[in-house]
């Protein structure tokens, strides 16, 4: 079975704050208060060192690199800003987790089928650290066995066909593949087909007029569609084995070539 655990951390929603560009107000005044606080520390936690905090928090993580840490976090969490920030995440972590319980069974038994892998016989807790809503953020931390999630749902059931989304890179990370095509199947498999069966639609890569997915993906999304709507039609063929299918056919393609590793890394989610 597959269970998600949803974790509201302050040591996350502080770090994913402080790395980021909103000109929200009191992520702007949070941002104030810890570079007056203690500058270095601030120059360090506005780095991308979310694996740093998953492992280990702050405290633990960023002993070495600025004095007195745990009493500078202290002034900063206590104040009225992050105080209403971190009960606002805990509201959103609740409504994330409430749709997804809602959707689980109807997603599970729809993913199983668009991949033709039964997802209820895989064994999986992965857990999923939510921040503010109003920090965009997905991506997976398959070394942790984690996911960071943050986003408005832009249309409905949003945050359930991005969770998936997520979690079949978890799923995929052992499966020799060519990871290029591999997240393409993803990307058609939940963003696409999922998000479809879910909320009765019927467009591919457009919901409420966006675009959908990564900028990157786009092409090769729409070169693999005429393959993967027969493959849909094949109940003996599953996920796996249409996309070695699929790396053969198009081995000389351009669109099938990888990233290089710094763009592949900075991609991943």
């Amino acid at each position: 079975m597959i269970t998600l655990k949803f974790v509201v951390d302050k040591d996350f929603i502080l770090q994913h704050i402080l790395k980021s560009y909103s000109d929200h107000l009191p992520f702007l005044r949070i941002k104030k208060k810890v570079f007056e606080t203690n500058s270095d520390l601030y120059q360090v936690l506005s780095q991308n060192l979310e694996p740093l905090v998953i492992e280990h928090g702050i405290a633990k993580g960023l002993s070495m690199a600025t004095k007195n840490l745990n009493k500078d976090l202290f002034l900063v969490y206590k104040t009225n800003d992050f105080k209403k920030i971190f009960r606002e995440a805990e509201r959103y972590a609740i409504t994330v987790e409430k749709q997804w319980n809602k959707n689980y069974t109807t997603s599970i038994r729809d993913l199983s089928n668009i991949t033709k892998i039964d997802f209820s016989k895989i064994d999986k807790q992965i857990t999923v650290y939510i921040s503010h809503p109003r920090l965009s953020r997905g991506r997976s931390y398959i070394e942790d066995n984690a996911i960071a999630w943050s986003h408005p749902d832009e249309w409905k059931n949003y945050a359930t066909v991005y969770l998936w989304h997520e979690i079949m890179h978890h799923i995929t990370k052992d499966i020799p593949c060519a990871p290029h095509l591999m997240h393409s199947l993803i990307e058609l498999s939940c963003d696409n087909e999922l998000r479809i069966r879910l909320n009765g639609g019927k467009a591919y890569f457009k919901e409420g007029g966006a675009l959908l997915g990564h900028k990157y993906l786009v092409n090769l999304n729409k070169k693999l569609l005429p393959d993967w709507k027969n493959y849909l039609k094949d109940p003996n063929e599953n996920i796996y084995q249409f996309e070695k299918r699929m790396r053969k056919k198009y081995k000389e393609e351009k669109l099938l070539r990888p990233m290089s590793k710094i763009a592949e890394w900075a991609e991943w989610h």
